[in-house]
């Protein structure tokens, strides 16, 4: 049954290491090297379900000396091996020590004889990539190793940056501190640093033996040590205090420290299977932040053009600002565009609408037009004596009467609210013109004797033909109305066109740099979709892979 579960989670890990070489493929082409090498080394790792407990700290807190101490063998010179690679890995197994050149070549020695010999090969840090040793008999097995990496306090740049790259094949970190330096900014800030990425991370002060006990009793000390990482947020997982010197030291934890390490490589595959996970998701966030960088100077370039352009009431920072300021900038061109043709069409509207409910004809209308018709018939007469004088007398005395119906009703029910209407369309745009309100008012139709007769056509005075002629003197009069309310329309038009004219060039130079920005924004706003897509895709890449 136990072989069954083994080889289950041998599976499992020879599918997350596919993963983590998926991952590695997927982020070629985005000009990051660095990271899909790390996933490609953490994917080796895994299908090995290989445990790598680091130990990390500064030169003087005894590293290697506790690491050969750990190992009951002196594996390991009391300086690390300066190389630009300098992380020397231990693991149990079959007796070797490899160096790894970056050619792609590997050469051993013996771990016993040539130890020395190894140190001054790896001397140039340009050719080696990395140093491996195995030894049989100790507290490791195959699949568990050790890391010894270079003092995060070294002047070396490399080392660090060794030290460093080498934290996402690390299940565990041991930070060692010497006795006299716990409280260095640095132990606080490193520490911080892998508890942000998950990493279980074991304290280990050194050297206790350097205290004295009338100075500050231990455990006074110890709590000033645990109340100075509390005050960081660092919650370590567990703090050992040790004497390498001075094995008899009543405080020596050394024991307790190693057996912590016995139970860890105990519970190695679960150990892997969680930190490997880890180690992918912040690797996953080291490729985006690869691509952010790779991003920076289109970045600021685009950045730098935003903020050589200047509008008084619009920040070039604010995207949202400015993607409101240049709808409202388009809306109100588009607005202008179709100013005058939606007032012309509006106008002619209320034009129409004025004329078509303007009644000019009454009972009264059509009892004067059916008197003035009937005198217009051939053979009208009134009277014997003088018959043609008093015929001529009431043919014109019926036409004023008809003339004074019409003017009447034109003057009540038309001609004040056609010359009230069109006096206000300029108002209506806030366009002040006193001429051409006097133009307005000086508006005369006029309804004459001729008008009338021009309308008048054969056929019976009927009530029907009486009430239809009205009604074409009605609509002739209204017609004369309309073409002079379209003239002062296509005046007001006029008056708009070249006002919108104006406005339109002071918006065009506006609305070009609201383009401008809004364009550098959509240009910034797709780096970060593509930075964000790298990460979306890249975490269902590992999502599918579980």
């Amino acid at each position: 049954m136990l072989d069954s579960q083994v080889l289950v989670r041998e599976t499992d890990f020879a599918k997350l290491a596919h993963t983590w070489e998926e991952l590695a493929q997927a982020m070629a082409g985005q000009g990051d090297q660095a990271t899909p090498a790390k996933l490609k080394q953490l994917a080796k790792k895994t299908r090995k379900a290989e445990l790598n407990i680091a130990f990390c700290g500064h030169f003087s807190a005894g590293k290697s000396t506790m690491i050969n101490t750990l190992l009951g063998v002196s594996l390991l010179p009391s300086n690390p091996i300066p190389t630009s690679a300098n992380v020397v890995k231990i693991r149990g197994g079959e007796k070797a020590a490899r160096v790894y050149t970056m050619n792609g070549d590997v050469v051993t020695f013996d771990p016993d004889t040539e130890m020395e010999k190894l140190k001054q090969f790896a001397v140039d840090g340009d050719t080696v990539e990395s140093v491996e040793v195995s030894y049989p008999g100790t507290l490791l097995d195959e699949h568990s190793s050790l890391l010894d990496t270079p003092g995060i306090d070294s002047t070396d740049a490399a080392h660090k940056i060794a030290t460093e790259s080498a934290l996402h094949l690390a299940d565990v970190v041991i930070y060692m501190m010497d006795y006299n330096h716990v409280q260095a900014e640095e132990n606080f800030n490193f520490t911080k640093t892998l508890k942000d990425r998950g990493k279980p991370v074991y304290l280990v002060v050194n050297m206790i033996d350097k205290h004295i006990d009338f100075e500050l009793d231990f455990e006074s000390y110890k709590e000033s040590v645990e109340e100075a990482f509390a005050t960081w947020n660092i919650h370590p997982d567990g703090i050992f205090y040790t004497s390498l010197a001075e094995p008899d030291h009543p405080e020596n934890q050394y024991a307790e420290f190693r057996q912590k390490l016995l139970a860890l490589i105990a519970g190695r595959e679960e150990l892997v299977g969680k930190s490997v996970r880890s180690a992918a998701e912040h690797l996953i966030e080291e490729h985006v932040q690869a691509v952010k960088a790779s991003h920076a100077s289109k970045r600021q370039e685009l950045e730098s053009k935003l903020d050589s352009l200047e509008l008084a009431d619009v920040d070039s920072r604010d995207a949202q600002g400015v993607s409101a300021a240049l709808a409202q900038a388009e809306a109100l061109m588009a607005s202008l565009k179709n100013r005058t043709a939606e007032a012309r069409a509006q106008m002619e509207k209320d034009l129409g609408s004025l004329l078509d409910n303007a009644r000019l004809t009454y009972y009264s209308t059509n009892e004067a037009a059916q008197s003035y018709l009937e005198s217009r018939k051939p053979g009208f007469k009134v009277g014997f004596l003088f018959a043609g004088k008093k015929t001529e007398e009431e043919r014109q005395r019926r036409e004023e009467a008809l003339l004074a119906e019409f003017r009447e009703k034109v003057a009540g029910n038309l001609d004040f609210h056609f010359k009230e209407l069109m006096s206000k369309q300029l108002q209506a745009h806030d366009i002040r013109d006193e001429e051409y309100h006097a133009r307005v008012h000086a508006t005369e139709i006029a309804i004459t004797g001729e008008f009338l007769a021009k309308h008048i056509k054969d056929g019976a005075a009927s009530r029907e033909y009486v009430m239809n002629y009205c009604t074409d003197v009605a609509n002739a009069i209204k017609l004369e109305y309309r073409r002079a309310g379209l003239l002062f329309i296509e005046e007001v038009v006029g008056r708009l066109e070249s006002q919108s004219e104006q406005e339109s060039a002071a918006q065009l130079e506006r609305l070009g740099v609201l383009r401008e920005m809004a364009s550098l924004h959509e240009q910034l706003a797709s780096l970060t979709a593509s930075e964000e897509n790298t990460r979306e895709r890249l975490q269902a890449i590992m999502r599918e892979g579980e």
